[in-house]
């Protein structure tokens, strides 16, 4: 080999392992932005899943508190209707009470009386029907109200990695 041949072999040889160099360099960088990128990767995929189980959750309170607002919504319509019914049997019997009145002095006590029972029962029968509509309100509200505190405590947790 002459000196000419063994410099142009010194130089290729120098040259393929500057490229061997360079691409084992490209590679390990590929690779590590590859690794960064995976892992930033599975720390959203996490993120979501977590804002799918939150939703999944209020969609269930929602229907929770759908069906509680409905079966009372139920119950108010049934004791009105029953304090209704047992004005209205009141109304029928106070009025074959006056029917059977022999002056007019007994039948204004009669009715005195009657009227003064009809308004004690309508205080009454509205101040527990106004009750159990606040009641109502507040079982209709739980569900909703706590998936509110999950939300609000899931907002100070940082997402899993």
């Amino acid at each position: 080999m002459t000196t000419k041949t063994k410099a142009a072999a010194t130089v290729v040889d120098t040259a393929a392992e500057a490229a061997q160099n360079g691409f084992e360099q490209a590679q390990a960088a590929f690779k590590a932005q590859f690794d960064e990128a995976a892992k930033h990767a599975a720390v959203a995929q996490k993120g979501l899943e977590q804002a799918f189980e939150l939703g999944k959750g209020h969609v269930e309170a929602l229907i929770k508190s759908s069906t509680i607002w409905a079966e009372g919504v139920q119950e108010l319509a049934k004791a009105a209707l029953a304090a209704n019914q047992a004005a209205f049997e009141e109304g029928i019997a106070n009025a074959r009470a006056l029917a059977a009145v022999k002056s007019v002095r007994e039948a204004v006590e009669l009715q005195t009386g009657f009227a003064k029972a009809a308004f004690e029962k309508f205080v009454a029968e509205t101040t527990k029907l106004s009750e159990q509509g606040t009641k109502l309100a507040e079982r209709t509200f739980a569900p909703v109200a706590e998936r509110v505190n999950v939300t609000v405590a899931s907002f100070g947790k940082p997402l899993a990695a």
